[in-house]
């Protein structure tokens, strides 16, 4: 499996849950659908995948968060004290 997607702040997601063939199914999908481009734009598996896809997610973007943090503060500490009396 490939998956290459960027999520912006403003993407439109839509979710959907489904039985199929007496199966549980769980859809996340975003953008404009194109026919011309079957599977472009949805994501989609059991409801226990898609779960554990989300705390992935979850756990990601917390990570990134206190990455993002941790560079602030080292690029504080690190600035130059030009002009500053101890």
């Amino acid at each position: 499996m490939n998956v290459d997607l960027h999520l912006t702040d403003t993407t439109d997601l839509r979710a959907d849950g489904y039985v199929l063939d007496g199966r549980l199914f769980a859809e996340v999908r975003w953008g404009f659908p194109d026919p011309a481009r079957l599977g472009d734009g949805a994501l989609w598996g059991t409801p226990e995948a898609m779960r554990r896809l989300a705390e992935l997610a979850v756990q990601a973007a917390i990570q990134a968060e206190e990455e993002a943090c941790w560079q602030a503060h080292q690029a504080a500490t690190a600035a130059p004290t030009e002009g500053r009396v101890a």
